[in-house]
């Protein structure tokens, strides 16, 4: 469904004059607790090609459409946890919370999606939570990465079921000094390409130093895990039976801890299956360290990614992101010009365990290929959008000369190094942020590039406030893209928001 230019900016238009409207005021004083919050947005993008840059659409959660142009329409509404508001008043042991947000983008075809519809019941530290709800998974800096290497929130979230802490819980009979942070979850791929598939998903996080030192150190490790479904691209495949993964709880145990199945008298799973686990194995393991300093607070942090024995026991390295991030304390913020945050990282995956898949005398595998696997065609995607860092794009986000080179799979660019900086900062009572990244690939071990591509790619943004005490935000964007892996484009994105 196509729409006309003036057509979208007529109706953007009437939605920001609505949203902008002093009679939608609730009314509530200035700083007063409002228990459930509503925003509410309209914008719309456009660029010199069809293409969005990167920057423009990576790590939104999957809601900024690929193309231009477009037009978006936002409304959300969220219940957070009660808190205190005083020191002396302790939180509620009880408390419960949603979230709701319906996106919907008009432009050569018309979406409708559902980013975030969950509800949570969290009794003291331990919360349950159902729906699909924005997250990031690993340790890292969340607010301005170049996206965590396993969960980046570049996809839009997949909806599942989770137990978990609220943030790290210390532990009273070691005297707070060691406190965790763990969850344990379920999941559903709804995805087109094949059905019935379901996610399984845990962490456990370490966090050494009693909570108010100057320094605490933090380890642990996530698992992720795409298992069961079924497929006409299966049928007749020597790594299915009659199209069909093992999908029955009675494999959940080998799933939860990666064992292989050894009774194969069941005919219901393949050889495949029982060489390589029942489903698709991968996760990282993540090591940071906090450090307090007078006004600012440091985060340094490496994500390491296993995709099976080799990754877990440290065999790709030094594949991981690497990341530095500082960030000014609120009480030394600057009323004027300020830099509020400054994240670095290089991300690398040029290793993988070797370029050999078959290892003589060992009892690992090389060549690891990160993202792909050999059952589920699109690998760790979801609606066709990289769960993972965005930097391992899907075929279809290349440039045409580098997507119609056959072979490599549904990711056939995953050997990589890249360079980024992200930064924050206040101008009086604007907010802006710039990204920048700098990255070379080289396809991946089945189907290498001839010559390494350079990309560079680089955003400009603010937030400006319209109105005193009225809660209303204009947003504005700029990115491009350069070099031999993207198109080349230069796009932006304007909008207005409020929140009620």
């Amino acid at each position: 469904m196509a729409f006309p230019i003036r057509t979208l900016w007529g109706t953007g238009c009437l939605l920001a004059t609505v949203l902008l409207s002093p009679t939608l005021s609730r009314g509530q004083a200035p700083g007063s607790e409002r228990p459930v919050s509503i925003e509410a947005e309209a914008g719309g993008f456009a660029a010199n090609t069809k293409t969005l840059p990167f920057w423009l659409r990576s790590n939104r959660f999957g809601i900024v459409p690929a193309t231009a142009p477009a037009a978006t329409f936002r409304a959300g509404a969220y219940r957070n946890y009660t808190r205190p508001d005083s020191a002396s008043v302790r939180p509620r042991r009880f408390d419960w919370g949603f979230g709701f947000q319906t996106v919907a983008n008009l432009g050569a075809s018309a979406r409708l999606l559902l980013p975030e519809a969950y509800v949570k019941v969290k009794y003291r530290a331990l919360e349950f939570s159902g729906g699909r709800r924005r997250e990031l998974i690993g340790l890292g800096d969340s607010t301005l990465s170049s996206g965590f290497i396993i969960g980046s929130g570049n996809a839009l979230p997949i909806p599942k079921i989770q137990l978990a802490t609220l943030g790290y819980v210390p532990l009273r009979f070691l005297r707070n000094f060691i406190s965790i942070k763990a969850a344990f979850a379920h999941g559903w791929f709804n995805v087109p390409y094949i059905q019935g598939v379901h996610l399984h998903q845990k962490y456990l996080y370490f966090r050494l130093g009693q909570p108010g030192r100057r320094v605490n150190f933090q380890f642990g490790l996530n698992h992720q895990v795409q298992w069961g479904g079924h497929a006409d691209y299966l049928k007749g495949s020597s790594v299915a039976v009659d199209g069909r993964l093992p999908s029955s709880f009675k494999y959940f145990g080998h799933v939860i801890l990666a064992t292989i199945p050894n009774n194969w008298g069941t005919g219901d799973y393949s050889s495949f299956d029982g060489d390589y686990r029942v489903g698709n194995h991968l996760g990282s393991w993540d090591f940071a360290v906090e450090i307090a300093a007078p006004g600012a607070q440091m985060l340094v942090y490496h994500q390491h990614p296993f995709e099976d024995v080799s990754g877990l026991i440290f065999k790709n390295i030094p594949d991981g992101l690497t990341g530095f991030s500082w960030s000014r304390k609120a009480a030394a913020a600057s009323s004027g010009f300020g830099l509020q945050r400054v994240v670095v990282e290089v991300l690398s995956t040029m290793d993988q365990s070797g370029a050999t898949f078959w290892i003589p005398g060992s009892s690992y595998q090389g060549a690891d290929n990160y993202f792909n696997h050999g059952q589920y065609r699109e690998g760790w995607s979801y609606f066709g959008r990289t769960i993972g860092t965005p930097f391992i794009a899907p075929r279809a986000d290349l440039k045409r000369d580098v997507r119609e080179n056959p072979g490599g799979g549904f990711f056939p660019n995953n050997r990589i190094n890249a360079g980024y900086v992200g930064l924050e900062g206040r101008l009086s009572r604007v907010i802006w942020t710039a990204r920048a990244s700098w990255s070379r690939h080289f396809g991946n071990y089945t189907v290498p590039y001839t010559t390494p591509l350079n990309q560079f790619s680089a955003l400009v943004s603010a937030q400006v406030p319209l109105f005193s005490r009225q809660r209303t935000f204009l947003n504005a964007s700029v990115a491009f893209d350069r070099g031999d892996l993207l198109p080349t484009s230069t796009g932006g994105f304007l909008s207005v928001r409020k929140t009620f």
